[in-house]
């Protein structure tokens, strides 16, 4: 379903209306230009390496797609051990989807530095969205989790990392961090001992945690920076209860904030410290799956090492919590604001005229994707698409990349060969009225639970739950058009009525 969004939006209407999502800057226009490299269709990860490595600047970036597939670059670049490393910084790696877009290797020798499925050095900028990045050395063999194995899916030392809807797939030390700053939105890490390792500050925000070991620590922090590992409204589930949040490598510093436990730790939920004792091991507002408070009342306190004991509070305050944003976390000194470079660009509304597939323009997208059958078809800096190739049948959508090439939502399919259809206005008791821009109701026999908005075309470009009796429509950032309005309950269509905004 699609909806409207706040945000600096750019408008213009044809016979089909269009619209799209603004970036963080209101009336700031970023310049159209494709993709710099599809892999397998441009070359292979090891032609799209060096590539970047000629063009990619500190005033250029390099833009990467990943249509869905999996790519063995282990074999094709990698070390004798299959170990990648990449070191192009101002690059981002778009993915298709983070479920079928599948970077992997499968390391031979165990080892914390010499497994890496990609290891991320000097690769400043990275922004990485909508795919997996996988080490194959024994995920999935439970036989193998009790012996030692090592083997890491990215092994980070660059600043200034974002990761976007990505999947880590190893075991013991799949993501080691040896970074400055690092943020997360959303995705998935999967492990067994330590499988959140290394130093740096990192904020993982609504990222899923799965402990695929029986009792073992989460994360082994080793901070030699002011935050360490910040965990924020995460989900953390795991093969059985009893599991460890983490344990002390060097001075660790961890923090669960607002996160979810589907499986609960132990009730102390730290382990015995490594190499020194922790700097700070806490939570606040841990809840279950269902929504009750986790008790913290016997978490860990204590910790002893080499004759050194330190006593840490386990839970923090209200006042503590609020403190560990973002911001405060990764500004730095240059005041990196990567939440605000993640935010998505809303689906285009798209028509076909012909054979030539259309949409409004987007003063904040870098380019659009069209896919045909849920395949790559091509991306392209301007707003339409030569499709007469396509057959009748096929399924086209299209998908606005934002500033950092990520791709948002995929518009309403069309099909070739088909027509949309607008509902017809209801000739039933029930009726609209439309009074400049608010649109009321009445007569009707049941409540209005939602609202659609239809183009000319019959696709649907707004969904609205409202409030009340009536609806603003300039809270929609409609263009002016003429459009069709459908108000539904629970039991299907009440009436229709057309709507003119000027």
């Amino acid at each position: 379903m699609r909806t409207f969004g706040t945000g600096a939006i750019t408008l213009r209407l044809g016979l089909v209306a269009a619209f799209g999502l603004g970036m963080a800057c209101p009336g700031w226009a970023l310049t159209h230009r494709k993709f710099d490299f599809v892999v397998g269709v441009d070359g292979d990860f090891k032609a799209m390496a060096a590539a970047a490595a000629k063009k990619a600047t500190t005033s250029y970036r390099y833009y990467v797609f990943f249509p869905d597939g999996n790519y063995d670059i282990g074999s094709l670049v990698g070390d004798s051990n299959q170990k990648s490393t990449f070191s192009v910084a101002n690059v981002s790696m778009i993915g298709q989807s983070a479920d079928k877009t599948v970077v992997y290797n499968k390391a031979i020798n165990e080892g914390i530095g010499i497994t890496a499925t990609l290891y991320l050095y000097n690769a400043d900028d990275l922004y990485m969205q909508d795919m997996t990045v996988m080490n194959k050395a024994n995920y999935g063999q439970t036989s193998t989790y009790s012996v030692t194995g090592r083997y890491v899916a990215i092994q980070e030392q660059s600043d200034r990392m974002i990761y976007k809807n990505v999947k880590q797939l190893s075991t013991q030390d799949t993501y080691y961090t040896k970074g400055t700053r690092t943020y997360w939105e959303g995705g998935q890490i999967d492990g067994t001992t330590d499988f959140i390792c290394g130093g740096g500050d990192v904020y993982f925000n609504g990222v899923a945690l799965n402990e695929l070991k029986a009792g073992s620590p989460i994360t082994a922090s080793a901070s030699n920076s002011t935050w360490g590992y910040v965990f924020q409204g995460c989900t953390i589930d795991a093969v059985s209860a009893g599991y460890l949040l983490g344990r002390s490598w060097d001075g660790a510093k961890v923090v669960y904030l607002n996160s979810i436990m589907k499986t609960l730790p132990s009730s102390a939920a730290w382990g015995d410290p490594m190499n020194s004792v922790p700097k700070v091991f806490a939570e606040y507002n841990s809840k279950t799956s269902a929504g009750a408070t986790v008790d913290l009342s016997k978490r860990r306190t204590s910790y002893t090492l080499s004759g050194t004991t330190v006593t840490l509070n386990p839970v923090l305050t209200a006042a503590q919590a609020a403190t560990y944003t973002v911001s405060a976390v990764l500004a730095g000194t240059d005041s990196w604001k990567p939440d605000e470079l993640c935010k998505q660009l809303i689906a285009p509304v798209v028509s076909l005229s012909g054979t030539t597939l259309k949409w409004d323009d987007n003063t904040s997208a870098l380019c659009w994707a069209v896919f045909k059958n849920g395949t790559y078809w091509g991306n392209t800096a301007t707003n339409s698409w030569d499709a007469s190739s396509a057959v009748k049948g096929d399924v086209l959508t299209v998908r606005a990349a934002n500033s950092m090439g990520g791709l948002g939502a995929s518009s309403a399919a069309i099909t070739v060969g088909t027509v949309g259809v607008v509902p017809e206005p209801s000739r039933s008791a029930g009726r609209m009225v439309q009074t400049g821009r608010i649109l009321s109701w009445e007569g009707a026999d049941r409540p209005v639970e939602v609202v659609t908005i239809h183009a000319a075309s019959g696709a649907e470009v707004a969904r609205v739950v409202p409030k009340g009796e009536s609806l603003d429509l300039s809270t929609l950032h409609l263009p002016s058009g003429l459009y069709v309005a459908r108000a539904l309950s629970g039991s299907g269509t009440l009436f229709t009525g057309f709507v003119r905004l000027l």
